[in-house]
């Protein structure tokens, strides 16, 4: 595993943060427009209903825009030298498939090989952290050995 690789998957784990990021602010802004617009009718119940629900939509989206944030700030902080054991900036080969410990992200593709891309803090991530070549992760009913950490 060379070094271009991990850097190629922080890279696109950076594009989607970044995409998820602008999404994140243009609904948000779609979201306070309403409630800015949403003039009171005579069905008050109605309008108190249709403001308190954008409002939980703001509240959604105020939470993924910290998880956002929180997945940038992980990315730029990820120590990509090699290791013996598994860490965020890692990338850990098993039997089965070759994890990138980074955020949650799910399935990449880079130089046609596939990258599942979790969070340290991820249920995977936890089993896979600290483990080196040789061991063993139990998940889901499966055992997964691990070839190589990079």
């Amino acid at each position: 595993m060379d070094m271009n690789t991990k850097r190629t998957l922080v890279d696109l784990c950076a594009r989607h943060t970044e995409e998820r990021l602008k999404e994140i602010m243009h609904s948000i802004s779609v979201a306070q427009e309403g409630i800015e617009s949403d003039t009171k009718s005579s069905a008050g119940d109605k309008y108190e209903t249709s403001r308190e629900l954008i409002q939980q939509d703001l509240s959604r989206l105020q939470e993924q825009l910290h998880q956002a944030k929180r997945d940038r700030l992980a990315l730029d902080q990820l120590v990509l030298e090699e290791r013996e054991r598994a860490g965020a900036g890692t990338v850990v080969v098993t039997e089965k498939l070759l994890y990138f410990i980074a955020i949650s992200l799910g399935k990449l593709t880079v130089e046609d090989q596939d990258f599942i891309v979790v969070s340290p803090y991820s249920p995977i991530g936890k089993l896979l952290i600290g483990k080196g070549a040789g061991e063993e992760i139990h998940f889901n009913g499966a055992s997964q050995k691990i070839l190589a950490v990079h």
